[in-house]
């Protein structure tokens, strides 16, 4: 499964503080006229720091997975300084460890813009287009595109081995606190949709992010993790 690919467009994954899931049917939820500091709740993550952490339960399958960022001096990053982060990604099923990729991941802020991302594998990834950003102030209900996440096999960039397409949307939560989402669409080289992803923060109106829940969906099979 590519995790690492949207996990890493997100900064959550992306990013991606202790455990959330949304509110019940009797848990008042934000009004109509609440705002949320999208854009600084994502900055605030990937310039200072977090640790992140969930679980999913499929059948008698217990998921884990554990997503942290760390911030890193700036580099050079397709001939431009930018800002640096080092993330990691850890997935487990049934306490066994089947994915655990490091990523240094480099973006540009005022407003957060993800521009690309080296893996430990060797694949090499660039934000090849820019179609919006995440917005100083969100309302429960908004949402907008973000742009095309390219996926090589190596720094050459000779040849692609996937695309990310992404929005931005902000989902209810509490009275309090609310999902910022990135959703994504993971396409193969050939172009066909292999896989979905929404990665979130949950955050409060002041930016901070106080857990996380992502879905994934590949193969047929669809995980959330919170």
């Amino acid at each position: 499964m590519k995790l690492r690919t949207t996990l890493a467009l997100s900064l959550t994954s992306a990013f991606l503080a202790a455990c959330g899931g949304g509110g019940g049917d009797s848990t008042p939820v934000a009004t109509a006229t609440t705002t949320f500091p999208l854009d600084a709740a994502y900055t605030k993550a990937v310039i200072n720091g977090i640790s992140l952490s969930g679980t999913a339960v499929d059948g008698a399958d217990t998921w884990s997975m554990t997503v942290s960022l760390a911030p890193a001096p700036d580099e050079v990053f397709e001939g431009v300084v930018r800002k640096k982060a080092l993330q990691s990604l850890t997935l487990k099923k049934n306490g066994t460890v089947l994915t655990a990729t490091n990523i240094q991941s480099y973006y540009s802020i005022n407003p957060l813009t993800t521009q690309g991302a080296r893996y430990s594998d060797g694949t090499y990834a660039v934000q090849t287009s820019t179609t919006g950003a995440f917005p100083v102030a969100a309302k429960v209900g908004d949402g907008g595109p973000l742009g095309v996440f390219t996926v090589y096999t190596s720094a050459s960039k000779t040849s692609i081995q996937s695309t990310t397409e992404s929005t931005w949307t902000l989902e209810a939560d509490t009275a309090t606190t609310a999902f910022g989402c990135v959703n994504s669409i993971i396409k193969n080289a050939a172009g066909a949709q292999t896989g979905t992803a929404a990665g979130c923060y949950k955050i409060d109106t002041s930016g901070n992010a106080l857990g996380l829940r992502y879905t994934l969906s590949v193969a047929g099979k669809t995980l959330v993790f919170k």
